[in-house]
């Protein structure tokens, strides 16, 4: 039985790792959503956060990709310390311009959430395609909480549905990279 080659199960791994920090995001963003639902001020600090944990699994994913690649990863790491930086400078921006109030307080925290979607979608365009369906997830998130609280429950179902595609995705790419190929 022949081992697959370095390639495959380094992409194997590092798919792996991608995948784990992508769940770790959703889990955290349905617990988000629970948060959302009880408590309107503890969600708004809960979503601000959620900024700067999600900028270092960015962050280290970015370190991580550049290190198997054999570069050097300043860049990469620098473009995702700058995003989300980015993210939590509007944010507390937004937290600044409004004040302490009440109603203020919970559309803060809306714009946290929004704020918190993009910066995940965009690590997906630039990082991986993974973190862009977490911030779809808190995009949805955000459209539920501003608009049908009654309607929080539905994302909860979507939030298990990205989690089983992710790991479905991880378990056959597992699988793939375990199996020896044809004998020529």
């Amino acid at each position: 039985m022949t081992s697959p080659p370095q390639s495959v199960s380094r992409f194997d791994a590092s798919w792996k790792v991608t995948g784990t920090i992508a769940l770790i995001m959703v889990g955290l963003a349905l617990l988000g959503v629970g948060v959302s639902a009880l408590d309107a001020p503890l969600a708004r600090k809960y979503w601000m956060i959620l900024i700067p944990v999600y900028g270092v699994l960015c962050t280290v994913t970015a370190w991580r990709r550049s290190q198997q690649a054999g570069a050097s990863g300043g860049a990469h790491v620098l473009r995702q310390v700058l995003h989300w930086l980015g993210i939590g400078g509007a944010v507390l921006i937004d937290f600044w311009i409004r004040g302490a109030g009440g109603d203020s307080q919970q559309t803060a925290g809306f714009n946290a959430l929004l704020l918190l979607a993009l910066g995940c979608f965009l690590a997906g365009v630039h990082l991986d395609w993974s973190f862009g369906l977490v911030g779809l997830l808190l995009a949805l998130t955000f459209v539920v909480a501003a608009k049908a609280q009654q309607y929080l429950w539905l994302l909860f179902i979507v939030g298990i549905v990205v989690i089983g595609v992710l790991f479905f995705a991880w378990r056959s790419l597992g699988r793939e990279g375990t199996r020896s190929p044809p004998a020529a």
